[in-house]
């Protein structure tokens, strides 16, 4: 009877051990930089309504199914205070990664998500180089290396299609930091072409965060310049500008937008609108969580910069929009801009011979770039 106590006491003993061991063992895999069960990232927008929010999140539902990771998805305000509150709460909440929108209080920003541990990702621009964090993954530009390019490729359009006399309106500059390099893009390069001195461009009339803003801004630049033939809307240019333009006293103004919605397809094809464009965000979520994912599971580029970027898409056609819904915003992503294999072939955690370089290349295909690599 001793002896059977004895044998069932030192099982339960070897038992105890055994659970220790493992438990021990787990810390020690996890400390050594391999991958965790479920990677939590939080993201911070202002909306996820319109098609920037709808396609970070229908991308982010592709990359859950694909990749160890949960994304945590938080609306914040635009000013400095609820911006850290919403950054408070997902910290609060145990997420091992964060994806901002913005740049807002990107200093004091870093600086919680440090002392939480916590890496921190900008998606939507580029971040300031001052700031110093091992702990900040980095920014993406949004509109290439040079966004005057961008404003450029808008006025080759204009001025082919015959605009002569352009308003501009746009959001804030402090909310909009690329506007004044996109507008002087579009300035330059219509002096350029325009050798017989006709085209005039206005001053900039800009609008806040609502339809009714970009209303006013209309109706003020088609109050003081009658003689306007087109408006480049860079403020939601397709769902604040192109409404209140087709609500104006002149609704055959013609449009560029920076924007894109169900519209601009019928825009385009009855010649209300010259040139459309919005982000790949597609390529902007793919780019910002790779860098993240790699660099929860102890995993840095050895070529990394601090700055990204990827492709604008501008839409100048019916063909083009066509294409564009087909290869960019596909309800089914894995027929879109980044499958899941193709970002597994240039992150470290998966390809020990990925660059960042090579992240770069393929978060900024063109959309040809992109129809010919789903057509091969």
């Amino acid at each position: 009877m001793r002896k059977r106590k004895l044998a069932v006491t030192l099982s339960v003993l070897m038992l105890l051990i055994g659970i220790v061991l493992t438990g021990c063992g787990d810390k020690a895999n996890k400390a050594g930089g391999k991958e965790k069960d479920t990677v939590n990232i939080g993201v911070m927008l202002y909306n996820y309504t319109d098609i920037q929010g709808q396609e970070i999140k229908s991308y982010g539902s592709y990359l859950e199914n694909n990749f160890n990771v949960k994304f945590n998805y938080a609306t914040v305000g635009s000013s400095e205070e609820d911006h850290i509150k919403g950054l408070e709460n997902l910290l609060a909440s145990g997420v091992d990664g964060i994806i901002s929108g913005y740049d807002t209080a990107l200093e004091q920003s870093v600086s919680l998500a440090e002392e939480a541990g916590v890496y921190y990702m900008v998606m939507l621009g580029d971040v300031d180089g001052s700031v110093k964090s091992d702990y900040l993954v980095g920014g993406i530009k949004q509109f290439g290396d040079n966004p005057a390019d961008l404003g450029a490729r808008y006025a080759e359009k204009a001025y082919s299609a015959g605009a002569r006399n352009i308003g501009v309106t746009s959001f804030p500059e402090f909310a909009f930091r690329d506007a004044p390099a996109i507008i002087s893009g579009l300035t330059e390069k219509m002096k350029e072409l325009d050798v017989k001195h006709e085209a005039v461009i206005y001053p900039t009339e800009y609008h806040s965060f609502a339809p009714e803003n970009a209303s006013d801004a209309v109706t003020k630049i088609i109050s003081e310049h009658p003689e306007v033939d087109t408006i480049f809307g860079l403020g939601s240019g397709m769902d604040f500008v192109y409404p209140a333009i087709l609500n104006s006293s002149t609704p055959g103004i013609r449009l560029l937008a920076l924007g894109y919605n169900n519209s601009t397809t019928a825009g385009l094809q009855n010649g209300n609108i010259l040139m459309a464009g919005t982000n790949n965000y597609t390529q902007i979520l793919a780019n910002a969580f790779a860098q993240l994912y790699d660099r929860i599971n102890g995993k840095t580029y050895s070529d990394w910069q601090l700055n990204g970027k990827v492709n604008y898409v501008t839409l100048s056609s019916v063909e083009e929009a066509e294409s564009f819904n087909k290869y960019v915003i596909p309800g089914d992503k894995s027929e879109g801009s980044v499958t899941a294999d193709e970002l597994k072939e240039v992150m470290l955690s998966y390809n020990e011979s990925a660059t960042w370089e090579s992240l770069q290349k393929l978060t900024s295909r063109t959309l040809s770039e992109i129809q010919a690599a789903r057509n091969e």
